[in-house]
């Protein structure tokens, strides 16, 4: 063989082995898309804005799936007399065909009207429209909206609003006075304009920009030194309205520059105001601000890496690796960041942003480690809530992502939707959201504790049918559950380590047990002695915690809690400081009922590791207070500053979790246009509404209550009572009074030898609620929602309070068979002196 043949086929075989390399490369990267421009695909989902005085307002963002509009209130549409709302929209290029409605009540359970918009014209970039509503509106309740856009493929696309009918609600008069008070911070020399509007005191800070206030001054309200300008549109968003009083949202971001370096931030603004014809009063006002952190701001100085303005509290981080190489992640304003310790790279690993698209950052979304592996640096964590971009884009649930520190590449593992709302998926995630070394996650989701395989995308039930309520899980792991017993508490605690799989358990032996949390990794329980689990006399089953315990992480115990003749009724772990609300058992004939006790407190000394980095506050004269992130070192340097490559699956990633009919009855609060708490019982969550002007609305989608919500005069127009006889018992006249104001059909025959909210609630179509403790000011908001309220008028004799204005309130009376009126000085005194005892209903 000739020496040329020899090298032209050597070459052709290594060209072969090339051919055959790329043919394989192709076929391993082809299963997913790498892409270095960008994270995820961009938003293009159309959006929908409600024109308001020339203003748009209430950006609604798509679902590509319908979810239960009940759950959602981000917006509040205002709907005057003639039923009319006007509709803007920005297609993102989109051929949007139609676009319809349909009108639910506040549960989004019943159909109340449908129809289609009207008017659909283009005006410069957008596409305006007209909705009319034929159907009668009441100016006090809430409605559900649900939007369809189709397009020219008959896709569909979902937009949810809330609704209130209401005349002479003068939203774009209080809309403006917002608008202009915002306007007015940017303008130094017209600060004095602003302070007849603050209630500035020399306690609030001037140095924090992270939080304004109506109590700053006006300096720090138009921005200190920093002179900003905006660098978007404002995004308006209604929370509250109705004749008096309004609260607004507004979203926008700003830029600044301190010294030669321009800074970019995220800003939230919150108004309460009341209307009047003669003044306007800033009832309340907050500013919160977060610095966005671009990769060429990133800089370290003196081993500190600045995080700039922002919530501390909303900062997480922690520090993993060997003793060769350190890694440090941070979260913060739904961005992570993962900072190489030793090679010192900064990666932007994951942001919520999006450039091309105005998807503005929502309050309800979420972001959380929930595994760092030391030997590689790579990250696996969740991102919860609504979908903004990406494949899932206009879904709602739980995306598991991992970061390939060596590759530097994030990837989509496995998508779970959910369509109940927010609050209920953070409170499970919250609960118990941990990876195991082995790859496998765990997430609580209602009442059902789901296995993931991350590797393999494979998802099992490890637990259902819990009580979210009654479980518990520790930081590295450790998950505790209730065994045995009922939804009120168990006969023993299973202890589940997730790492091993191994299982203990702790036994009530004649006691009943439920988890009340871990300070750290001390184990907190109660023991309840079970012949106290029984109905108090408004018919609610009660759980009186006799002793607490706290066992150490190996399970030895190191202080029991008791008191005797006082009970736990409430519990509460902040920073290993342990608080206790008591209550002290009294006899009320055959029931047991509770009287407040004060509180008590355990300081429980938490051993913190030795932690060499940490978050702190330093400022300057231009930026104020701004935080710093500490990374064991004391030099100052650039580090090396990249961004996440995305690698696309090229497939469906989605999983299906089990849907539940059961949901546990909780209280949110929304306060300052968020949702700011969450309560086990209607007391906790009026205290809280009240002190913070919130409104609640439960876990079953009823809105219930609002500090600012109550119009001063109403009534129910129940004019008449029949009065108790030998044929006629009181629970009999009470239970059909609300069933025929209400125009229901009574589930069942109604028990006169029942605690009367027992028998309420055996009979009534509607959920019942035990208002018992309220102020009576509290318990009118439900009149005023068109609730008849039951009132403890006597030992033996209820009544119903049935209209109230400025100095009276109505009461039908079967013991006397009248409805009369009394001062509502002289009645919070009768309803004081006879336990403060009132029911109702949620419809």
């Amino acid at each position: 063989m000739s020496r040329t043949k020899k090298i032209l086929l050597t070459l052709l075989a290594y060209l072969t082995a090339f051919i055959a390399a790329v043919c394989v490369s192709s076929f391993v990267l082809n299963q997913g898309k790498v892409s270095g421009e960008q994270q995820r695909s961009s938003a293009d989902l159309p959006l929908l804005y409600v024109r308001t005085g020339g203003e748009l307002m209430n950006e609604m963002h798509g679902y590509t799936e319908p979810v239960d509009g009940g759950y959602y209130r981000d917006t509040l549409t205002p709907v005057g007399e003639s039923k009319t709302i006007n509709l803007s929209m920005d297609t993102y290029g989109h051929n949007i065909s139609s676009v319809s409605f349909e009108l639910y009540n506040d549960q989004y359970t019943d159909l109340i009207e449908s129809g289609d918009c009207i008017d659909m014209e283009k005006v410069n970039a957008m596409v305006q429209m007209q909705l009319q509503f034929k159907n009668t509106l009441y100016s006090n309740r809430e409605y559900c909206l649900h939007l369809m856009l189709k397009n020219d493929q008959d896709q569909v696309y979902h937009y949810y609003t809330r609704v209130r009918y209401g005349s002479d609600l003068k939203v774009a008069e209080k809309l403006k006075f917002v608008l202009d008070f915002n306007e007015t911070t940017f303008n130094k020399d017209s600060a004095d304009a602003l302070s007849s509007y603050l209630e500035s005191t020399s306690s609030s800070s001037s140095s924090d920009k992270s939080l304004v206030t109506l109590y700053s001054s006006s300096d720090t309200v138009t921005w200190g030194s920093m002179a900003p300008y905006r660098t978007s549109e404002i995004a308006i968003r209604l929370k509250e309205i109705n004749t008096e009083t309004a609260a607004f949202t507004l979203s926008y971001t700003i830029e600044s520059s301190a010294g030669d370096i321009n800074t970019f931030y995220n800003v939230n603004e919150y108004y309460r105001l009341r209307w009047t014809d003669s003044k306007v009063y800033l009832l309340d006002f907050e500013r919160r601000m977060a610095e966005n952190i671009g990769l060429a701001d990133i800089t370290v100085s003196s081993g500190a890496l600045r995080l700039g303005i922002g919530d501390a509290s909303d900062i997480d981080y922690a520090s993993y690796g060997t003793d060769q190489q350190q890694y440090t992640w941070v979260t913060g304003d739904q961005q992570l960041w993962l900072y190489d310790n030793t090679n010192r790279i900064m990666t932007k690993v994951y942001t919520e942003e999006d450039d091309n698209h105005n998807c503005g950052r929502q309050d309800e979304a979420g972001i959380k480690v929930v595994h760092a592996d030391p030997e590689t640096g790579d990250l696996y964590f969740i991102v919860y809530g609504y979908m903004h971009s990406g494949n899932y884009e206009g879904r709602e649930g739980v995306m598991v992502y991992h970061f390939s520190h060596e590759d530097v590449l994030l990837e989509d593992l496995v998508f779970i939707p959910f369509n109940k709302g927010f609050e209920q998926m953070r409170s499970g995630l919250e609960e118990l959201a941990y990876m195991n070394d082995d790859g496998t996650l765990y997430l609580l989701l209602e009442d059902t504790v789901y296995a993931i395989d991350v590797n393999m995308g494979k998802m099992d039930v490890a637990y259902k049918d819990l009580n979210s309520s009654n479980c518990t899980a520790s930081g590295d792991g450790i998950f505790v559950m209730c065994d045995g017993g009922d939804e009120n508490a168990g006969e023993r605690l299973k202890i589940v380590d997730l790492n091993s799989g191994k299982e203990r358990t702790i036994e009530g032996g004649d006691w009943r047990i439920v988890p009340l949390g871990y300070a750290g990794k001390d184990l907190i329980y109660g023991l309840i002695d079970p012949q106290m689990l029984t109905e108090d006399s408004s018919g609610v089953i009660r759980t009186p915690i006799s002793e607490v315990h706290i066992m150490d992480e190996n399970y030895n115990e190191v202080k029991t809690y008791q008191k005797s003749g006082d009970y736990v009724m409430r519990l509460t772990i902040s920073d290993g400081n342990i608080s206790m609300k008591l209550a002290k058992a009294v006899k009320n004939g055959n029931y047991t009922d509770y009287q407040d006790a004060g509180e008590d407190y355990i300081i429980r000394n938490i051993e913190n590791d030795d932690q060499k980095i940490y978050v702190d506050k330093q400022k300057d004269s231009i930026r104020g207070q701004q935080n710093w992130l500490h990374l064991n070192t004391s030099d100052s340097f650039v580090p090396i500053s990249q961004s996440a490559r995305y690698l696309d699956p090229g497939y469906d990633i989605s999983r299906k979790y089990e849907d539940t009919d059961q949901v546990e009855m909780q209280y949110y609060v929304y306060t300052k246009g968020r949702m700011d708490a969450a309560f086990a019982t209607i007391q906790e969550a009026v205290d809280f509404g009240t002190t913070y002007a919130g409104t609640i609305m439960t876990s079953h989608k009823q809105v219930i209550w609002q500090k600012a919500g109550r119009a001063y005069i109403w009534d129910l127009n129940i004019d008449s009572i029949d009065k108790t006889s030998n044929t006629q018992s009181m629970n009999s006249i009470l239970i059909k009074t609300i069933a025929d104001y209400e125009g229901w059909e009574l589930n069942g025959t109604i028990d006169d030898a029942e605690p009367l909210f027992a028998a309420m609630t055996a009979v009534l179509p509607a959920e019942t609620i035990d208002l018992s403790g309220l102020k009576l000011d509290d318990v009118l908001h439900f009149v005023y929602r068109d609730r008849v309220v039951a009132v403890k008028l006597s030992n033996n004799n209820y009544g119903l309070i049935t209209a109230y204005d400025n100095d009276y309130v109505w009461i039908a009376d079967p013991a006397k068979g009248e409805v009369y009126s009394m001062t509502q000085t002289a009645a919070e005194k009768l309803f004081e002196q006879n336990g403060k005892v009132y029911y109702s209903y949620m419809d």
